[in-house]
């Protein structure tokens, strides 16, 4: 599934973060990787108030960045990292990885939380965003900041994966399977039970707590649930467990899960009960991506047929 391994670059250190991870994955799954870096013509003032791109600094600065695409290839050359091809597009960044990464038939993106803007750094609500939505493939995403080590090959390797029973969450479940075999991870079906309930009364704007003893049915039916998946993952020559726990949020629970060292990283859909309409990035995913560091893989499941 993980034959070609797209790593977009933007020519920052941010972005160059996440190589080494990429290139643990590529050995293990005996792939290639292959780097894109999404040219963006440059503009500059040519009258009065007048902004066009100007010809001779575009082509200096494309030189300036497949000469920088080359010298990033000729390291990981030097690092034995395999395989690795590149491609300069020019096109909108999000865009350009979308079509490149169905261009090589990639099974898996490796990208960064950040990479350049006029702030210095790109958050998800930009490009990593606008790649989920559109990609159609899992990515994993990589905190810079954090990306020491990441993923190095372990004894007890763990995956967490976020789920919330429904269809649609469950779709992440294909290239968890994947990533648990080349790292050799055990896998934590985890649910979070929410003690509470949304009325649909617009004059209670605020969560009603709810009874003890249906908040206990809820964790019973989550656990047999989510045993039933572990079995299934088990009977696949996986390592497996289920876990439910009782928190006041979804991603407050991962959070609190995703504590201390015993996961690798963090897995999850955008989407979950409710279907399609019910967009969990810029919600539960945002929050766990902003606040997990350590490496989270994201997958938009398919629409459904009337979306």
């Amino acid at each position: 599934m993980f034959d070609t391994i797209l790593v977009p670059l933007d020519g920052t250190r941010f972005a160059e973060a996440v190589l080494p991870a990429a290139v643990r994955l590529a050995r293990r799954a005996r792939g290639k990787l292959h780097l894109l870096l999404a040219h963006q013509p440059t503009a500059a003032l040519v009258g009065m108030g007048e902004v066009a791109v100007h010809p001779g600094l575009d082509l200096a600065l494309q030189t300036q960045e497949q000469n920088y695409l080359a010298e990033v290839v000729a390291r990981l050359d030097r690092m034995g990292a395999g395989p690795v091809g590149s491609r300069q597009l020019t096109a909108p960044a999000g865009d350009a990885i979308c079509e490149e990464a169905a261009r090589v038939g990639a099974g898996l993106i490796v990208m960064a939380t950040h990479g350049r803007s006029a702030l210095g750094r790109l958050w998800l609500g930009s490009v990593s965003h606008h790649v989920i939505r559109h990609a159609g493939l899992p990515v994993l995403l990589v905190n810079p900041h954090r990306a020491h080590k990441v993923l190095e090959p372990r004894s007890g390797a763990g995956i967490l994966v976020a789920l919330d029973l429904s269809a649609f969450s469950e779709a992440v479940l294909q290239p968890v399977q994947e990533l648990a075999g080349l790292l050799e991870a055990h896998v934590t079906l985890l649910h979070v039970v929410e003690p509470n309930y949304h009325p649909v009364e617009p004059l209670v704007p605020y969560a009603l707590e709810q009874d003890a003893t249906v908040t206990e049915v809820r964790r019973a039916d989550a656990q047999r649930r989510l045993d039933d998946i572990a079995d299934r993952l088990r009977a696949r020559g996986l390592g497996a467990s289920a876990r439910v726990v009782i928190g006041p949020s979804a991603a407050a629970g991962v959070l609190e899960a995703l504590e201390g060292s015993k996961y690798d990283l963090v897995a999850m859909t955008t989407h979950g009960a409710g279907g399609m309409r019910r967009l969990f990035l810029g919600n539960v995913a945002d929050k766990i991506i902003r606040s997990a560091g350590k490496p989270v893989l994201v997958l938009r499941p398919a629409p459904l047929p009337e979306e």
